[in-house]
This record gives C-alpha cells, sequence and structure tokens, in this order.
C-alpha cells in the first residue's frame, strides 16, 4: 500500500471532524448526513425490514440530485432511466469522467464541494483513495454484494475487514474454442483442460504449410504468457513489492523452459503472432483454439452464423502438472465517495449498481461483462444462458488481480516474453535481461 502523505493525513482528519458532527436519523425520516468514512456510514439509518439505508430527505424527495462519475454516455443513462423505475422521486444526475482520472480529480473536487456522490475508477487505483479518504466504506451493503461476488474481488476492494467498494465489471482473456470442430476432430466437443491435450491434438492437426494451427496466441506479449508461467507456480510481485517483480526467480525459469517448448504447436515468430493471424483465422472455423479476450464476441459471434459453428469460452488450460492458470484480469469498481453529503442515498445507489437491475443496466448499454460470480452473471437479463460470459467470468475468478501494475512491467514482461519465444536468448539470459530493463525504467519514473 502507498504511505500516507501528509495531504492524505490532512483530509482524513477532515473528513473525521465532519463524522464526528453528523447525527443520527430518527424513526422513519431520512437523515440529513454529511461526508463520513467509517463502516456503519457515520450514524445514517439502516432499514432492516427493507434491508437498505433511509435515504436523505433532500435526495429522496428530489429536492437535490445525486451525482454520479461514470465513463459511458449510455451507463449513465441506463442507471438513470432503471434506478427511476425503483425510486421514482429521486433525481440522479451523472457526468463522464475516465476511471483513471476519478480518484485524483476526486480529491480536488470533492474538497472543493463540486464532486460526485458516487464514483468509478479501476480496481489497483482503490488503494489511493482509501489513502487520501475520497473512498468511504460500503458500510451494511458489503454482506449482500460478497454473496454475488466471488472472494478474489472482494478482496481486492476490502482492507482492516472493510469493504471500499463494490465490483461492477470485469474482463480477462479466456480459451475460446470451436465446438464444432473439436467434434469432428476429437469426437467430444469439451474443451482441453492441459497443454499437454493440446499437444496431443496439434500432432495430428497441425499443418504449417496451411497455416493451420491447432491453438494461437499473442506469443511475444506477457499479457498472454502469464497463464502459462503462472501456471507452473510463478506469480508477479509475490511480496506485494513492486520494485521487484520477480524475473530471476526458479518458478519462472521452469515455465519459461515450458513455455519455449510451447513453440512447437504454434510455430511461428513472436511479430507473426499478430490479430490477423489469430481471431481473423479462428472466425474461418479451421482452429480448433485461441487465446483472447470478450472484445471478440460480436465478430465470433458473427462468424459462427455464417460460417456454420459454434464457439464456447473456458478457463485457460494449465499445465498438467502444474496450477490453475491465472491471467491479468481489469476490475472496474463503484465508490462511496468520503465527501458526499448524502452518504445513505449514495450507497444506496452503489449497491443498485452492484445488484442484476445495475448489471443488466452495464451489459445492455455497453457491452461489459458484470463482476458478479459464475453463478449469479448468467441470471443477468440479457445474459440469461450465455455460456461465453460465464467463461470469461470462470477465468477472471482465478486472476491475479495486482494493487497496481506499472507500465514498464509489460515492456520489460514483453520483451523477456519475446527472448525466449524467439529463442533470441538463453531462459537465464531472458530473465536478467528484463530484471535489468525493469530497473532501468522503474529509476527513470522514482
Amino acid at each position: 500500500m502507498k504511505r500516507w502523505g501528509l495531504l492524505s493525513l490532512t483530509l482524513l482528519l477532515v473528513s473525521m471532524l465532519v463524522l464526528a458532527g453528523c447525527g443520527n436519523g430518527s424513526g422513519n425520516t431520512v437523515n440529513s448526513g454529511g461526508a463520513a468514512n467509517d463502516g456503519e456510514g457515520g450514524g445514517i439509518e439502516w432499514n432492516a425490514e427493507t434491508n437498505e439505508y433511509v435515504m436523505e430527505e433532500e435526495i429522496a424527495t428530489g429536492q437535490v440530485p445525486l451525482k454520479v462519475w461514470v465513463e459511458y454516455e449510455d451507463y449513465g443513462k441506463a442507471l438513470q432511466e432503471d434506478f427511476a423505475k425503483k425510486y421514482p422521486e429521486v433525481k440522479v444526475e451523472y457526468e463522464i469522467v475516465a476511471k483513471v482520472d476519478s480518484v485524483e480529480r476526486m480529491a480536488l473536487d470533492g474538497e472543493a464541494g463540486k464532486g460526485a456522490d458516487v464514483f468509478m475508477t479501476n480496481h489497483d487505483d482503490l488503494a489511493s483513495a482509501i489513502d487520501n479518504a475520497t473512498a468511504a466504506p460500503i458500510g451494511n451493503y458489503d454482506a449482500q454484494i460478497k454473496e454475488r461476488v466471488s472472494e478474489q474481488f472482494v478482496n481486492v476492494v476490502s482492507r482492516d475487514g472493510q469493504m471500499y467498494g463494490a465490483p461492477i465489471s470485469t474482463e480477462s482473456i479466456a480459451l475460446f474454442y470451436n465446438k464444432t470442430l473439436l467434434k469432428q476432430l476429437t469426437g467430444s466437443e469439451e474443451p482441453a483442460a492441459t497443454w499437454e491435450e493440446i499437444s496431443e491434438l496439434a500432432q495430428t492437426y497441425n499443418n504449417p504449410a496451411k497455416n493451420q494451427w491447432t491453438i494461437r496466441f499473442q506469443a511475444g506479449q506477457i499479457y498472454y504468457s502469464y497463464a502459462v508461467l503462472s501456471s507452473l507456480g510463478w506469480h508477479l510481485y509475490a511480496d506485494g513489492d513492486l520494485d521487484n517483480p520477480n524475473f530471476e526467480a526458479p518458478e519462472l525459469k521452469a515455465g519459461l523452459e515450458y513455455y519455449k517448448g510451447l513453440r512447437s504447436i504454434w510455430n511461428v515468430n513472436s511479430a507473426d503472432a499478430t490479430y490477423d493471424s489469430i481471431e481473423n483465422e479462428f472466425i474461418k472455423g479451421q482452429t480448433p483454439y485461441v487465446i483472447t479476450g470478450p472484445w471478440v464476441f460480436a465478430d465470433f459471434d458473427k462468424a459462427a452464423v455464417e460460417n456454420g459453428f459454434e464457439y464456447g469460452v473456458a478457463k485457460l488450460p494449465k499445465v498438467a502438472a502444474g496450477e490453475d492458470a491465472a491471467s491479468f484480469s481489469g476490475l472496474s469498481v463503484a465508490v462511496v465517495s468520503g465527501y458526499t453529503k448524502y452518504p445513505a442515498a449514495a450507497r444506496v445507489f452503489l449497491n443498485f449498481m452492484a445488484s442484476d437491475e445495475g448489471a443488466a443496466a452495464l451489459y445492455q448499454s455497453t457491452g461489459a461483462i458484470p463482476a458478479l460470480d459464475e453463478e449469479h452473471v448468467v441470471n443477468v437479463e440479457g445474459i440469461i444462458g450465455n455460456e461465453h460470459i460465464a467463461g470469461i467470468v470462470a477465468q477472471s475468478e482465478n486472476a491475479d488481480l495486482m494493487p497496481q501494475i506499472p507500465e514498464y512491467l509489460y515492456t520489460s514482461g514483453d520483451s523477456l516474453s519475446v527472448n525466449v519465444w524467439d529463442n533470441l536468448l538463453s531462459v537465464e539470459e531472458a530473465q536478467q535481461k528484463a530484471t535489468k530493463e525493469y530497473n532501468e525504467m522503474r529509476a527513470l519514473v522514482d
């Protein structure tokens, strides 16, 4: 976690002073509340019968709008319309603010009284929002949300036993497979669970002269190679130290040696493992497996109809002797502002965003995948029965969600993958070079 700075400490003290001055709501009336950064919502009233906070009168009666920051116009409209179906008297105003900018902007606008009551950010920016008191705990809604999302996601948004955000959307690569082709080749449309199974099929199906390959993926990017490396026990920043990516760990050496061997089943240089050679070839219906992400759904759906095949999405293959393959995953989080004057209403809206209705608004307006667990995501309107999305979610639940990934990690990690895959350096030399590059780039930004 980041150290507390003077500004962070000042903001926290201000928030605590405001909290100390807040009164409690009484009876069935709504609370007038103020900014509060504690687990019980700053003394705001909880209705045990409805299992929700009692919104402040100004918000509940529409005298004052609840303000929300989202990244996409269509999502803002969808939330606004669907929330009104449940709370017709409440007015919601949304503003388009990029997730990557929201925490820094909230630290300024929130203190000036111009910030949102609820805002969106990325999971790796949440720690700084907690540190500078722009993120408030979600209070009593934590139990409801924990029932609907994976433990992995809950841990990412929690600190000291409290949840400081609601997981909203997720994204991860996964194994896409052609069910129709597999049935023809193997007699079963079930996907391979291990790299060994894929290698076995490749012995008979691969035909380099015809550009026919059993599996395709972007071999020169650590975003893709990480699944193999993690399956053999190597995980980035295992000790949480961003100064040490563990590029010279013995587990990584074993993983890279295995990764190098996969060149025999996808024998192309990393520079040739491009979008065209992966997704566009799968579309033709002659590639059993590709590793890619949910951004291909529209193209694959169309191609499946036009070219007469059915495809599925599953967790990434593991090494038979290793553990389940982890992947990098993105997670978007909704946060109650520590500066909000309406902590009860803000929490009600956040919980709505994490509900089935909120998940439907997200998916139908943007196509983004709700960060619900595999059991719940398939019950969301528009997603019901969608096995493709369930496959992405299943892999997301096994992802490594780092608190922060420096941009130079991808540069040095991609170089590591290329040097091994293209046999430019020995595994040991590639590890040493990646460590050197990482340290040099880190020094430039320190």
